[in-house]
């Protein structure tokens, strides 16, 4: 028998984002060990993907900026 993953593709309402005190509905999913990289975000939860809303990411990009562009330069 095989296993089959679901895919939920609604918005789902219930779903909030990741970041410890933000309500707002996530837009992005990025994986958790990237995202525990940033020092800006005090995520909430467990699990492989994080879900973080536009605002919360956008933070996430910021924090992450220089340690990304010396990984495509490969440091």
């Amino acid at each position: 028998m095989m296993k089959r993953r679901r895919i939920n593709l609604s918005n789902d309402t219930n779903q909030t984002c990741n970041n410890e005190g933000c309500s707002n509905i996530p837009k992005r999913s990025i994986p958790r060990k990237r995202a525990e990289k940033s020092d800006m975000l005090n995520l909430i939860g467990s699990g492989r993907k994080v879900n973080l809303c536009q605002e919360c990411y956008r933070q996430y990009k910021k924090s992450t900026k220089k340690d990304r562009t010396l990984e495509s330069l490969g440091r």
